[in-house]
């Protein structure tokens, strides 16, 4: 049965004949010098042949696992591993391959059941200890994850680790966000300023509690709100938002503001979707609006969101509708860098949804900027938008944030 089940694994994907040619004299030392040179697929074609040869040559099969997934070939890597698994329980080596594929596919609970007593055979496994923190924290247990991360760094201190130490600290740790933003219109209008602060604090790995502020001067009127929210990780990757801000008296910006959202990210991709009830003194305006991010590679994301509003003006009119569509890509250009864009159609931002924007609200929104990941956990975001009203008026848009974890 083992035979035959590594048999399959091996003729999956045989060399071609030439390849098979090509390494026809290579030996297993030849082999690896060909593997560590980058020649891959000459390298897989050798161990091929050397594990047809003696298919108890366990250290060729585990190349040939190895080669594949280095080749982007994790479906062809995990079963290859899984066939010397069967054979070697205590293969340290076929463990955490298919750790990682099952980590691949975000399977961290069928990942644990491996690594852990793998973490017993092999403590000081640089490898194990930092495939248990990413398992950790796709189980939505970050701060054990931040523990093994910790201990992977002090283990081996490569830029990987640290950046994996990083990111995961980022989405853990507490966060203040400050933002000031200045508006300045073509025509008459005086000019509009903007502070807003929100502080994210976390209670637990599953909940967090949300305080936010706003200050603003628009068409001569100074206003204030406040208010805040919490912030539930139901599940590992799902994650439920509710927010309310509040602003008696209000002309220009709401009085009462009311978020939902709901937040699921599978083969990491991110599926969002928010309804959001706006009033102001004599007018309501309710969105729903499903959202997408993804990644499809490690240095570019997009996100794309859809928004359809109902606006009631007192009961004097009927209600009308608008849509909204936003368009985001970001490409990291340096290893802390990160550059920004931004094309909306309609409302642009709802967070900081005014009174001119009500109804059918018609405009044409691009916008760039740069950001700056600091070793601090400090981001800085610089941002300039155009925006074309209806009317032949531009409005333009200067905004400075910053975001600091501790």
């Amino acid at each position: 049965m083992v035979f035959s089940v590594l048999l399959i694994a091996l003729l999956a994907l045989s060399p071609s004949a030439e390849a098979a040619q090509a390494s026809s004299i290579l030996t297993h030392a030849e082999a690896i010098q060909a593997a560590d040179a980058g020649r891959d697929a000459e390298a897989l074609a050798a161990f091929q042949r050397l594990a047809s040869m003696n298919p108890s040559d366990h250290e060729a099969r585990l190349w040939i696992a190895r080669l594949h997934a280095r080749m982007g070939h994790q479906s062809l890597a995990e079963p290859v591993y899984r066939s010397v698994l069967l054979e070697d329980p205590s293969s340290v080596d076929a463990i955490v391959g298919v750790a990682t594929a099952l980590l691949a596919r975000e399977e961290p609970t069928e990942a644990l059941e491996l690594l852990e007593p793998a973490a017993a055979l092999a403590p000081d496994n640089t490898e194990i200890v930092s495939l248990m923190g990413r398992a950790r924290e796709q189980s939505g247990q970050r701060t054990d994850a931040i523990v093994y991360f910790e201990r992977a760094v002090a283990m081996d201190p490569t830029p990987r680790r640290r950046r994996d130490l990083e990111d995961v600290r980022l989405a853990h740790m507490h966060r203040v966000e400050i933002l000031g933003a200045n508006e300045r219109f073509s025509n008459n209008t005086p000019d509009s300023r903007r502070s807003d602060f929100a502080l994210n604090f976390r209670l637990s790995d599953t909940m967090r509690v949300i305080a936010r502020g706003q200050v603003q001067r628009k068409f001569a009127e100074s206003e204030q709100r406040g208010g805040g929210g919490l912030e539930w990780r139901w599940k590992p990757a799902t994650i439920i938002r509710g927010q309310a801000l509040i602003g008696p008296d209000n002309l220009v910006m709401p009085e009462r503001d009311f978020l939902g959202e709901v937040a699921h990210v599978v083969g990491g991709v991110t599926w969002s979707g928010f309804v959001r009830h706006v009033r102001f003194a004599d007018a309501h305006t309710t969105f729903v609006s499903p959202a997408v991010e993804w990644m499809p590679t490690d240095r570019l994301s997009v996100a794309l969101r859809y928004a359809l509003s109902l606006t009631d003006v007192g009961g004097l009119v009927p209600s009308e509708a608008g849509q909204s569509l936003h368009v985001k890509p970001a490409y990291q250009i340096l290893p802390r860098v990160w550059i920004q864009g931004a094309y909306a159609a309609g409302v642009e931002d709802f967070d900081n949804f005014t009174i001119d924007r009500i109804g059918d609200f018609r405009a044409q929104t691009v916008s760039g900027g740069v950001r700056f990941n600091l070793p601090t956990l400090t981001a800085l975001v610089a941002q300039y938008e155009r925006q074309w009203r209806t009317e032949d008026v531009t409005l333009g848009r200067a905004t400075l944030a910053l975001v600091q974890r501790f």
